[in-house]
């Protein structure tokens, strides 16, 4: 009996490879799913957030009516609202450290883990690093089972991968793939971007979750879709994260290495104007004062094509070379500078830290209530005898002070019997009042006079 034998198109043999059938693989990813699965959370988080005024209150009382206009065009603060996430972590030390996207859990006022066994926890962050969208968080418990990480630098395009998570809140799902492509940058998502593309179905509710092998060991952390494109997804490299997540677990924070200069990539009219002949590398652009840079000599001009040996396409292999190291470790560049090849030797800095931004604090408000000044006009448009009171623009849905009646345009007299003349006079009586204790609002709707009695609920 004769066996073929399949030739390459030079007619040589083909080395014999075992194909799996289509059972071996659907066997292959059962064994992945159940491999990985136990140690895939899902997160739901809940943070407040503040909209603009029509958003976050109630049906405009004035609506159709010759007050409409002004209500309209009367600016207020931004109104406070609850708002619900949902996202998935992969549990990466049995202490109960869980890695997840930064953007799942980031401002979080409240975290709620989900385990693979049903069990729910409280989960608290350890730590975040908004530069390459990664958290940390920690749960109370022990003995978790732990998911094994792999080396995304072996990563081939046209391996199949495996995402696993919590997409639109359907815990435990699993989609198959390939990886696509790896590198992506040029997201604008953050400082460093190093993502590895793949068409394995991830959707929101996936952030966070781990991206396997067909050895169950995960090579990547899923972070974001682009809408409304369908299979195309981006993960970041389990190289890149397990760095971060040590340093998040140990300390609660990332410090980073730094050299303190501005790349951008060298384009072939760029070349053409420094008059050099490489056609990859890393043009400086900026050399901050005092940076390691500045001290070890280079200069705005220099084009980087080496970074211990390693050479440099473009200003990312920069940033990802240098962020491989310590601080004060030495590092050794090699420039193109007037055309000559130079060999520049600069010891790693700690990258400053960026100052903290605080936002800006609302105008506090009590039960639920916007209030502004009944000026003049605003007593005209009413129909007051004197302009005196504050007038409620704004009842938030759901809050006491709708629970109790309160409407846009009533007008607030007296808290407590203190008579209120202005918006001074009423954010000094709410000042007062203690936490959980009730306050008496004397109401003018309309030309109606009414008592308001209004309590937090217990």
């Amino acid at each position: 009996m004769l066996t073929a034998i399949p030739l390459w198109s030079d007619g040589t043999a083909q080395k014999s490879t075992h194909l799996p059938s289509g059972k071996d693989w659907r066997n292959g990813f059962v064994d992945v799913a159940k491999k990985v699965q136990p140690s895939v959370v899902s997160i739901r988080s809940e943070r407040t957030v503040t909209v603009p005024p029509e958003e976050g209150f109630g049906e405009d009382f004035f609506k159709g009516t010759p007050f409409e206009d002004f209500f309209k065009s009367h600016g207020g603060p931004p109104v406070k609202r609850k708002q619900m996430g949902e996202g998935s972590g992969v549990i990466v030390d049995a202490r109960g450290y869980i890695l997840t996207n930064y953007h799942v859990v980031g401002d979080a006022d409240k975290l709620t883990i989900r385990l693979f066994d049903g069990r729910e926890m409280k989960g608290t962050v350890r730590g975040i690093d908004p530069k390459t969208d990664l958290a940390v968080v920690h749960v109370e418990a022990g003995n978790l089972p732990v998911a094994r990480l792999g080396d995304s630098d072996k990563l081939q395009v046209g391996a199949w991968a495996i995402a696993i998570g919590s997409p639109f809140g359907l815990e435990e799902t699993v989609t198959v793939g390939v990886i696509s492509a790896k590198g992506r940058t040029g997201f604008g998502t953050g400082t460093y971007e190093d993502f590895i593309q793949t068409d394995a179905s991830i959707n929101p509710g996936n952030s966070g979750g781990p991206l396997v092998n067909i050895e169950g060991e995960v090579v990547g952390i899923n972070a974001m879709i682009i809408q409304p494109g369908q299979g195309i997804g981006f993960a970041i490299p389990i190289n890149l994260a397990k760095t971060i997540m040590v340093e998040l677990i140990k300390q609660g924070k990332v410090t980073r290495p730094w050299v303190g200069i501005g790349l951008q990539d060298l384009t072939p009219e760029l070349a053409k104007f420094f008059n050099v002949k490489e056609k990859e590398g890393a043009l400086i652009n900026q050399v901050f004062a005092g940076s390691p840079a500045e001290e070890a000599g280079l200069r705005v001009g220099d084009i980087v094509v080496e970074i211990d040996g390693k050479k440099i396409k473009d200003s990312q292999d920069v940033v990802r070379e240098v962020l491989k190291k310590q601080v004060g470790q030495k590092i050794q560049f090699v420039i193109i500078r007037d055309g000559k090849r130079v060999e520049v030797s600069i010891t790693t800095g700690l990258m400053p830290s960026e100052p903290e931004r605080k936002p800006p604090q609302p105008t506090k408000e009590w039960f639920g209530l916007r209030v502004t000044a009944v000026t003049a006009d605003i007593a005209k448009q009413l129909g007051l005898a004197k302009a005196a009171g504050v007038v409620i623009e704004g009842v938030e849905a759901g809050s006491v002070a709708q629970g109790a009646g309160l409407r846009k345009g009533d007008v607030i007299l007296e808290v407590d019997r203190q008579r209120i003349e202005n918006e001074d006079d009423y954010r000094k009586a709410m000042e007062k009042v203690k936490p959980g204790q009730p306050v008496l609002l004397l109401v003018n709707r309309g030309g109606s006079m009414f008592f308001v009695p209004l309590a937090e609920e217990k």
